[in-house]
């Protein structure tokens, strides 16, 4: 911004008079996920106006020509900061004036340039900018990196995104909640890359967050340039080099000194419920980074490298083990841009995020603290993206951007013992026990390629969009359980409840479970979409998309189990300016998203799983109850009492999927207003409604079909009794398999009202009130309150409510008797959030940051065993005669006492109560600029439980029941005081 003496002021007052804030019929433009867009209007006297973008870094220039009504847009600009210049017949009337370009953002400017002769430079106020974009309603916000830089903001997308109204922390995953949609059901996108976790598409991969220049958040109406996703889109873009040589560095230290570990929890036995006693953290990073020309005003790089080193020590709530955990990074970043002209870039990235992990782990008693060790477990994981990006001009109208990548992930283990895992229910309450170090040997790699095209054609009052959007993901596992020969596997000391179909009577017994799984699988998906923003007249838009997209699914033979085809997502947004001068908007969207199937589904179903459970008397008894290990580190145990086959290890693509299944997606209807309150504030209001219309979940149709077969009378020869089958619950299911080994498999076909599978409801409402910008030239602000509930019969594609991080293969819909009582408040309903952020400018070199959140606590359940002969485990159910869901043990919605207790039902947990502070200094030092910031987690040092045990119901030895004397016991609390000190420096 120009500094103005009181001459200028005046002349601005003047030309201030002969305002004009009309967007007219102005065109409008489809958002691009990698750049931003200038649009507005000019007054003019007579001829054309041309406006005029030169990158301040970078050098390049995007020069338009207004139309008749001194309209224009500069479309698909590179993020960053640009000065501005316009000219009325070849005269400067404007020049030097900063405008900042955002990520996915449109900046609306209507410079006054008439009605004063004879002045060649003039300057602006912000006034000129308006807050509100009336040609899109693509709800959330955007960050850049100098912003969150001054904010208590942690490193990870997770943090910016729970700045953003209607996003909700998850207590169990590292992903948030959009919308009342489940951790694994978002998109997360870098320079235009998927960057969603290959496997689960919980977050995103880690990335060097240094390199991030701006993050957007989209939490509603989106575009239909993109999908895979029914949640919301994290978006953002690299930092890039300039024709300056830059350099710098920062230094992050979190001392375990001042990490303020929360009291431990006990139960009321006194045994530890959370186990704090002597849990510590510290963390060190280092960024070092260089930017420049290699060519100038042609070839810019960044690169960066940023080794991380983070430590943490804790002992277990069961009392007996002490772990020293070490993670090692040494990640690094590099960007590079070449602009051929200054209409056409070709954007080249690379990123390499691997991790070693290290477990030390020691005997750990309460009296004596750490013993002597036990074991090293490590593991590593992470891997690298590589992309190229290419955006350019054909001709003024006409734009097109390309964006071929690969993105890899690898995980391994490596066990320092061969002991296998063991588990006591009947004395620990599940804890583990003995000296094994690693209980599973997992060996993935994932490697996801990538490609898009995208063209943008302007016509007068028509923004088309059409693109192509492909990937392929491989996905290469194996997995088996520790141990030697006989001894490998997972074993559970604990009782059970009777299994008729393997003679298994009620009782107490020692339990090996083996499952092996292993092979090469794909996950294909192809789209196709097209985009129609259209200026109906000075007050009205419409934008209108139409995606179709396909997901195919391999199994490790090759062959597709699942292919779904014609999924036509609609995508709608009305926007009405009702006063036509930009102030404000009202509008509506209507959009269908489909979720594709996670590759997790791939191991799970489609690679020859083989689960078989072996179930023993138990032997050998120490004198607190457990069990005596022998010498390769299994349980003492007695005569094999009963085998329970779970899964084979066939694989037959015709009984892995039902042959008529349907795609997995999502409705959602808005409705809003924003108003802009002054120069540079603004306030909205937004109506949510969400509606999952339908869900592909994995069910055992075990029971059912053996009483197909009996009123078939056909032979089970091939002796397969469980059949884990993708469906639509509520619908109707067909299959094919060889039963009886003739050779032509049977057409099994189930109708919805014999499977009694719930329709899989899940239904979100909200209203958001939100308030942003500066209510003072000191004080930038983000301020929220939305009301939501969420409610329904499944949390959608993993289980927050029980930990499981396996979309798509929860225990939701695995029998029909496991969802009895199940329609309830879900886990992500947190009925009221509040949120606050900004930054307030202390004085010229010191600003404070906060962030501040106040969150009504996630519902709570009573989880016990089904009891048998009621519900769904009542004849004439089909599901009755097994009563499968006691084999879970306490993982239905009823009180210890067999009476149903539906999910949600038994009360809340308490608000959650999250405030951070940050103090930042700047100043010149060296022809340099020094940074010092000292950041505070959680300042009140608040211990909130986040999770708490919800099985209301104990087993004792004589096969009876009892209520839970944990129930509702903390078993996670919030995040702990930790501070942070960062200084920073770069020249």
């Amino acid at each position: 911004m120009n500094t103005l003496n009181r001459g200028n002021l005046f002349k601005l007052s003047l030309l201030a008079a002969s305002l004009l804030l009309s967007l007219g019929t102005l065109s409008v433009q489809a958002q691009d996920n990698t750049t931003g867009m200038l649009k507005g209007v000019v007054n003019q006297t007579s001829g054309q106006t041309s406006i005029t973008l030169t990158h301040k870094s970078q050098g390049f220039s995007r020069t338009v020509q207004s139309n008749a009504q001194g309209e224009y847009i500069l479309r698909a600009l590179p993020v960053g900061e640009y000065q501005l210049k316009v000219q009325q017949n070849n005269q400067t009337v404007l020049d030097n004036y900063s405008i900042q370009i955002k990520l996915g953002q449109t900046v609306i400017f209507n410079p006054v340039l008439g009605g004063v002769e004879n002045i060649e430079r003039i300057a602006v106020q912000g006034s000129m900018i308006r807050q509100i974009d009336t040609s899109d309603s693509t709800a959330g916000l955007t960050f850049d990196q100098v912003t969150l830089d001054k904010m208590p903001v942690n490193t990870g997308f997770e943090n910016i995104a729970l700045l953003t109204p209607g996003v909700a922390r998850s207590s169990e995953f590292d992903a948030s909640s959009f919308g009342g949609a489940s951790s694994a059901e978002n998109g997360y996108f870098l320079n235009g890359m998927n960057i969603s976790a290959l496997r689960t598409g919980i977050g995103s991969i880690d990335l060097p967050w240094e390199a991030i220049a701006q993050t957007q958040v989209k939490t509603g109406g989106i575009s239909a340039e993109y999908d895979r996703f029914i949640g919301g889109v994290v978006n953002a873009i690299a930092r890039s080099g300039g024709n300056d040589f830059e350099f710098g560095a920062e230094l992050r230290y979190d001392p375990a000194a001042l990490f303020s570990a929360h009291d431990s929890v006990y139960k009321d036995n006194r045994s530890f419920a959370i186990n704090n006693e002597e849990y510590e953290d510290s963390f060190r990073e280092a960024n070092i980074w260089a930017s420049g020309p290699l060519i100038q005003d042609k070839l810019f790089f960044y690169a960066l490298l940023n080794p991380r080193r983070y430590q943490s020590e804790y002992a277990n709530s069961a009392a007996t083990v002490f772990t020293n955990h070490k993670k090692d990074e040494d990640r690094w970043f590099l960007n590079m841009d070449w602009y051929i002209t200054d209409d056409h870039v070709l954007t080249v990235t690379a990123l390499d995020n691997t991790v070693d992990n290290s477990y030390q782990n020691y005997k750990w008693t309460t009296a004596d603290g750490r013993g002597e060790e036990t074991g090293l477990t490590q593991s590593g994981s992470g891997g690298k993206m590589y992309s190229a990006r290419y955006q350019g001009f054909v001709t003024d109208e006409l734009s097109v951007s390309a964006t071929l990548g690969r993105v890899e992930d690898n995980t391994h283990t490596k066990p320092t013992n061969t002991f296998p895992g063991i588990w006591d229910y009947v004395n620990l309450n599940g804890q583990r026990y003995g000296d094994w170090t690693t209980n599973n040997l997992v060996s993935e790699a994932y490697r996801r390629d990538q490609f898009r095209l995208d063209l943008t054609y302007a016509l007068d009052n028509h923004t088309l969009q059409f693109g192509i959007d492909a990937e392929q993901l491989d996905v290469d596992y194996l997995e088996f359980q520790n141990g030697v020969a006989d001894a490998r596997g997972w074993w559970e000391y604990r009782t059970y409840t009777a299994i008729p179909r393997i003679d298994l009577p009620a009782g107490t017994y020692v339990r090996q479970r083996q499952r092996d799984v292993g092979g090469k699988t794909e996950v294909n998906s192809l789209a196709f979409y097209l985009q129609d923003s259209w200026q109906i007249n000075d007050s009205l838009v419409l934008n209108a998309g139409l995606r179709y997209s396909s997901f195919e699914n391999t199994a490790s033979t090759g062959e597709a189990y699942l292919d779904l085809k014609q999924q036509i997502a609609p995508r709608l947004q009305l926007i009405w300016d009702p006063s036509a001068d930009g102030n404000s908007k009202v509008f509506t969207t209507f959009g269908r998203y489909y979720q594709p199937i996670a590759a997790n589904m791939n191991i799970k179903q489609a690679s020859g799983q083989k689960d078989v459970h072996f179930y023993y008397l138990p032997d050998q008894l120490n004198p607190d109850g457990t069990l005596v290990l022998n010498a390769d580190g299994s349980p003492s145990h007695g005569d094999l009492v009963a085998t329970n086959v779970v899964q084979s290890g066939a694989v037959d693509v015709d009984r892995i999927a039902a042959d008529d299944l349907g795609p997995m997606y999502s409705d959602e209807f808005t409705l809003g207003y924003e108003q802009q309150l002054d120069d540079n504030l603004k306030g909205g209001v937004r109506f949510v409604y969400r509606e999952l219309k339908q869900s592909i979940e994995d069910s055992d149709l075990g029971p059912v079909v053996a009483k197909w077969l009996e009123q078939n009378n056909i032979e089970n020869k091939a002796k397969e009794h469980y059949f884990y089958t993708l469906l639509n619950p509520g619908k109707d299911v067909t299959f094919f398999y060889d039963f009886d080994l003739n050779g032509t498999k049977e057409k099994v076909q189930l109708s919805a009202e014999d499977l009694r599978l719930p329709k899989p409801e899940r239904k979100y409402l909200a209203w958001e009130f939100s308030l942003e910008g500066k209510p003072t030239d000191h004080l930038q602000l983000w301020a929220s309150y939305v009301w939501s509930h969420s409610w329904g019969m499944t949390e959608g594609l993993v289980r927050t409510d029980n930990g499981q991080a396996d979309p798509g293969w929860t225990t939701s819909y695995d029998y029909a008797d496991l969802m009895d009582h199940g329609r309830g408040n879900l886990p992500n309903d947190h009925r009221h959030a509040l949120k606050l952020s900004g930054i307030y400018q202390l004085a010229e070199q010191w600003d404070l940051g906060f962030v501040a959140r106040a969150t009504s606590g996630s519902p709570l359940n009573k989880f016990s065993i089904h009891p048998s002969g009621v519900d769904t485990c009542k004849e004439p159910s089909l599901w009755a005669q097994w009563c499968a869901s006691q084999w879970y043990n306490e993982a239905s919605f009823y009180d210890w006492d067999g009476t149903p207790a539906p999910r949600g039902s038994a009360g809340s947990l308490k608000w959650l109560y999250e405030f951070d502070l940050s103090l930042t200094y700047h100043t010149q030092v060296a022809d340099g600029d020094l940074t010092l910031k000292t950041t505070v987690y959680n300042l009140f040092n608040f211990d909130t439980p986040v999770n708490v045990n919800e099985v209301a119901q104990i087993t004792r030895t004589d096969g009876s029941f009892a209520a839970n004397p944990d129930w509702n016991s903390p078993t996670a609390l919030q995040s702990n005081r930790l501070v942070s000190f960062v200084v920073r420096y770069q020249f």
